[in-house]
Order: structure tokens, then C-alpha cells, then sequence
């Protein structure tokens, strides 16, 4: 199986995959199933609890948001916004707050949150360093700001097959429409540039077996993206292929490195 027809999606001006897409919600669950583990330890390295305020912006689906809620609630609060917020209608019901809103062009509460977090949005968005800017002010004294990213390293030159030569071919379409596959490498820079403090990082390399949440999420992105992988060299042919492989269980592959960066607002909590 080759997966689902690849319907272009309507471009969102600022993000380079948009939620509008058929299969948006399906492929936004997958990326929670692969990430939320990752993302949940680390919260709970850094002391996310009951009473905390957070911040996740970009909400996408809402996995992580939902986590949040179960996590900081009652006594706590959990706002998640998004420009296109129509995955994260039960959250009202978990007791956490929805905005719909641009990160781009809106503004955020200033010194509000305890923890802000955003996991693979910033280095979609082509105005990203305005929205990084904005995120730190949206925190209080001693707040924790996570920001979770992918990073094209390595993958470039070094990943083989078909899986390899489609991933090439999105990293451009991406980049074409204002993404920066190499911006997260920098982060703990500008993180200490921006006057935070205690400033961590660490990078990991997923592997991944076909047929498995990450597969089938990679398999729903290049559907989503197809349009613009053949422009850019991916044939129907290798796309078939790659997401064939996807599928195989027999197969390993392995993604992008994921960037995590943290830090502390100065002050106390």
C-alpha cells in the first residue's frame, strides 16, 4: 500500500505544512505516537506539575497539549493556540484553553507561563526568529522555555534508497516555501544570545521500523507534499517505492535528527 491519494493541501502563508490537509489529523496523531514519549520525560525532567502554566504553541493535533492538561490540571492552566486550531476542540473538556492564533503575526500573553513549549514548527515557518522572540516573552521569571525541532544533518548526503532520495526532495520542498533544515543546530546560541539562562541541549537520531507510527507519519507527509517532491526531482515512481518500503516491516530506516533546546527565563519561579 502506497498510501493516500496526495491531494495537494492549501498553503498556509507561514507553515509549511498546514492542518487543512485530508489526512492531517491522522498524520498529526502519528507524529504524537513517535514524539510525545521524548517530549513527556523531558517535561517531567524539568519539573512540569500540578499548578504549572503552559504554553504550547503550534498546538497541531494536540497530543502533547493533552498531556499538559492531565499533567498541570487542576490549578494549573494549558493554552494551546494554533492558526488552524480545529484538531484541539476536546481540550475545552480536559480543562485547557484554545486561541486561535498566528504565531507570526499575533501576539502572545507577555510573562504568563511557566513552560512554553513547540516541537517541529519553528523551522517551518520562514519568520521564525520573530516568533522565537515572542515565545520568550511570553515567559514569567524562572520560566522554562522547550523547543523541539528537526534537523536535516546528516540526512542530506548519507540516507540511502528510495526513502533517502524522497527525503532530499521534501527537505527542498520545504525549504522552497521558507524552512530551514539546519536552523535548530544553533539553537543553544541563541538561546544565550536572547538572555536566557541555563541553557541545555541534546540531539537524537529515531530509528524507526516500517509499518510503525513514524513510517506511516513520513508515508502521510510525502503524500501530503507530493506535488512538490515531483517538481523537485522525486518521480511517482521513488515515492511509490519509498513509501512501499514504509510499509515493510522488515525494513529499518532512520529520520532526522530531533533537536531539543532549553532554557530558563532569569529570575525565579
Amino acid at each position: 500500500m502506497t498510501g493516500p491519494s496526495p491531494t495537494p493541501a492549501p498553503r498556509d502563508p507561514h507553515y509549511t505544512l498546514p492542518n487543512e490537509w485530508g489526512f492531517a489529523d491522522e498524520r498529526l496523531a502519528l507524529l504524537g505516537a513517535a514524539y510525545d514519549p521524548e517530549s513527556i520525560a523531558l517535561a517531567r525532567r524539568l519539573g512540569v506539575g500540578v499548578g504549572w502554566r503552559c504554553l504550547e504553541a503550534g498546538a497541531g493535533g494536540g497530543s502533547f497539549a493533552r498531556w499538559l492538561c492531565s499533567a498541570t490540571l487542576p490549578g494549573g492552566q494549558v493554552l494551546a493556540v494554533d492558526a488552524d486550531p480545529r484538531h484541539l476542540t476536546d481540550l475545552p473538556d480536559r480543562g485547557g484553553e484554545v486561541a486561535q492564533l498566528d504565531l507570526v503575526e499575533d501576539e502572545l500573553p507577555e510573562g504568563a507561563f511557566d513552560f512554553v513549549h513547540t516541537r517541529f514548527v519553528l523551522l517551518h515557518i520562514a519568520r521564525r526568529n520573530i516568533v522565537l522572540e515572542r515565545l520568550i516573552r511570553a515567559l514569567a521569571p524562572g520560566g522554562v522555555l522547550v523547543l523541539e525541532e528537526g534537523d536535516g544533518l546528516g540526512v542530506g548526503k548519507e540516507m540511502p534508497g528510495a526513502f533517502g532520495e524522497v527525503w532530499r526532495a521534501f527537505a527542498r520542498s520545504t525549504e522552497s516555501a521558507g524552512a530551514n533544515q539546519a536552523w535548530a543546530r544553533n539553537l543553544p546560541t541563541q538561546l544565550e544570545a536572547l538572555g536566557l539562562v541555563d541553557v541545555r541541549a541534546e540531539a537524537e537520531i529515531p530509528m524507526f521500523r516500517g509499518g510503525s507510527p513514524m513510517a506511516r507519519m513520513w508515508n502521510l507527509t510525502w503524500a501530503q507534499a507530493h506535488e512538490n517532491l515531483v517538481v523537485l526531482g522525486a518521480s511517482d515512481a521513488v515515492i511509490a517505492t519509498a513509501q512501499a518500503e514504509l510499509a515493510d516491516e522488515r525494513r529499518w530506516f532512520y529520520a532526522p535528527p530531533t533537536v531539543r533546546a532549553w532554557a530558563r527565563a532569569p529570575g525565579c519561579r
